[in-house]
C-alpha cells in the first residue's frame, strides 16, 4: 500500500478488507439517505412553485 500512499490506518476505509455485512448496512442506510434528501428537495422545490414557501 505504500505505492499508493495510503496508511495502513486507512486501509479499511477502502475495502481492503472483506466485510460484506456492514458494507451492505452501510450501503443501505446510505441509499435510504440519499432518497430521503433527495425526497425533501423535490417537496420544496414544488412548495416553492405553488407558493406555498418564500
Amino acid at each position: 500500500m505504500a505505492e499508493l500512499g495510503i496508511s495502513h490506518t486507512h486501509v479499511n476505509h477502502y475495502g481492503s478488507v472483506p466485510t460484506k455485512k456492514p458494507h451492505a448496512a452501510r450501503h443501505r442506510l446510505q441509499a435510504v439517505l440519499h432518497g430521503t434528501i433527495f425526497t425533501a428537495a423535490f417537496l420544496f422545490v414544488v412548495a416553492v412553485v405553488f407558493g406555498l414557501v418564500g
